[in-house]
């Protein structure tokens, strides 16, 4: 498990990409300015609220003990709220939730980062209908249709996870997908709170593990089309800082593994730890990603004989897969084929560039066919 400075070391790493740096204590996004986080350490143990609200119970919006006495909570901003142990000033932390101020040992009685701004408002990438509830489809009962056309404000108030994929809540109590809204981040918006403590654990803040679900794709175009789609998915997790992690990521994108340690040594790190993609995670993201197309869950799923092509005939877009002859049950390792010579795959070295482009190798140990899905 990681720990909680840890995982505040790894949401950085990813949540920078595209970042700008613009001065001391400044970063923007999409021309968005937001306030860089400072650490504190905690007097006592902190719950953390959902809302500005001492007496909310534990539950849907309180995680109890999710920050122990003597850890360092990382702020974003502050506001004031009820009075609480003495003072009104509540503070905003890095995984969206509320801790009392009095409690947090910031060396001063009054605001020492800047005043949260809710909500906050992006562009949508698409026209967007609104849902009733978070993960719902765009034509579920109640939904109302093109609520946000493309370009118009969306005026987020929080964000929850739905299936491991994020959800933001607008000011019309309305929600809607965050992939369709233009934030600038592929991860949760910093200087928002959470809706709900969905996905959230004591210590450690947002961990899904294993094979996560997110919304399908578009399913038209011509072949070259998706295909194209599909190798732009898979090329959008290059240089994320991603770690190789056994099972983990799947249609919503990146996770956490769902194995201790699965070369038998700890030496060599706990995959429940890590956050990333294995193989067939990420051929699993790309295709659902980039073509709306479920290819399965694991390299034995994913190698259909339906879909069989020669491996003399390779195009961009074919996968190629490791293992005994055409025995599906022997399959270790896939890769997605870019076209001249060029591979992009998820495997060891277990470190930042796990997701990486390389020329084809091993030809040797290949399947006896590629799989083609779109033709």
């Amino acid at each position: 498990m990681l720990t909680r400075t840890a995982d505040v070391l790894r949401r950085a790493a990813v949540g920078l990409v595209g970042v700008t740096l613009v001065g001391s204590g400044m970063v923007a996004w999409n021309g968005t300015a937001a306030a860089a986080t400072r650490s504190y350490p905690v007097k006592t143990t902190l719950d953390g609220r959902t809302v500005k609200d001492p007496d909310v119970a534990v539950g849907a919006k309180r995680v109890a003990d999710m920050y122990p006495a003597g850890s360092s909570v990382a702020l974003v901003c502050q506001d004031l709220g009820p009075s609480y142990g003495g003072s009104d000033i509540w503070d905003l932390t890095d995984d969206g939730l509320w801790v009392p101020d009095a409690y947090v040992d910031t060396n001063s009685t009054g605001m020492v980062m800047g005043r949260c701004a809710i909500p906050k408002s992006y562009p949508a990438k698409a026209d967007l209908n609104g849902r009733k509830n978070k993960g719902e489809a765009a034509n579920a009962p109640g939904a109302v249709v093109d609520k946000y056309r493309s370009g118009q404000a969306v005026p987020v108030d929080c964000q929850a996870l739905a299936g491991g994929v994020i959800w933001d809540h607008t000011t019309a109590n309305l929600w809607v997908p965050d992939e369709y809204v233009k934030t600038g981040i592929t991860g949760f918006v910093e200087g928002l709170p959470r809706c709900d403590t969905d996905g959230l654990r004591a210590g450690t803040g947002t961990e899904v593990h294993g094979r996560n679900t997110g919304p399908a794709g578009p399913t038209t175009g011509t072949r070259q089309q998706k295909v194209d789609r599909v190798i732009a998915a898979a090329k959008s997790q290059l240089g994320k800082g991603l770690l190789y992690s056994w099972g983990g990521g799947g249609k919503g994108g990146p996770s956490y593994g769902i194995h201790h340690y699965p070369d038998g040594d700890p030496a060599n790190g706990d995959d429940y730890g890590r956050f990333g993609f294995d193989c067939s995670g990420l051929t699993l993201y790309a295709f659902w990603k980039g073509a709306g197309i479920d290819i399965g869950a694991n390299t034995t799923a994913q190698y259909k004989s339906a879909h069989f092509v020669s491996l003399d005939a390779l195009l961009p877009g074919d996968l190629i897969f490791w293992g005994d002859g055409d025995d599906r049950t022997t399959t270790t390792h896939v890769v997605l084929y870019l076209g001249g010579g060029q591979v992009l795959e998820a495997a060891p070295p277990r470190d930042a560039s796990s997701v990486h482009i390389r020329s084809t190798y091993g030809q040797a140990s290949w399947m006896a066919h590629a799989v083609r899905y779109i033709t």
